[in-house]
């Protein structure tokens, strides 16, 4: 099995495909992304360093963010970046100095995951190809043609990644609910 999803200008990548397959189950969609459909890495990082301030808002205070490195094995310096861009989209809050760290700044429920990826690596889309011609026109043989359904793919995945919170995917990782059910298309 493919341990990534590929949407050719944002490379989602996930550190476990078992947590795809089940954000795919819990939407109950069929989706045909198999292994050419990825979310970057600054991006899968985005989701686990949200999911572990998730799965571990009853605790006091902000999480600093050596512990979320710690939690989730992911780079500090590079982590540090990472929370800096989502704050700056409104995702998370910070607090400095002694006992500062990061907090989510709305709850797991309303922090959806194209909310994240895009705070980190802009715009979900298939790539920059421009828009089809509105009159039907092409000034190239069915280029435009392509260029919708590249269009169609692009909002596609950004409508099946905005059908998951952090909120449900905490819920599936803590066994609260079933993991999200794959289709496999050949």
């Amino acid at each position: 099995m493919p341990n990534h999803l590929h949407n050719g200008h944002n490379s989602l990548l996930w550190g476990d495909y078992r947590c795809v397959e089940a954000l795919i189950r819990m939407n109950r969609v069929s989706t045909s992304y198999d292994n050419n459909v990825r979310v970057s890495t600054r991006g899968d990082y985005a989701c686990r360093a949200l999911l572990s301030l998730t799965m571990h808002a009853g605790e006091p205070g902000p999480t600093s963010v050596r512990d979320i490195a710690d939690r989730t094995g992911l780079p500090q310096p590079y982590l540090e970046q990472i929370l800096l861009a989502l704050k700056g989209a409104g995702l998370v809050k910070s607090k400095r100095g002694v006992g500062g760290g990061y907090t989510l700044a709305r709850t797991p429920a309303e922090i959806r995951l194209n909310d994240i990826i895009s705070a980190v690596d802009g715009p979900i889309t298939l790539g920059d190809f421009g828009e089809p011609h509105q009159d039907g026109s092409c000034d190239h043989e069915g280029q435009c043609v392509l260029l919708a359904i590249w269009k169609h793919t692009g909002d596609h995945m950004r409508e099946h990644l905005a059908g998951f919170t952090l909120a449900n995917v905490a819920d599936a990782a803590n066994g609260k609910i079933a993991w999200p059910e794959t289709t496999h298309h050949d």
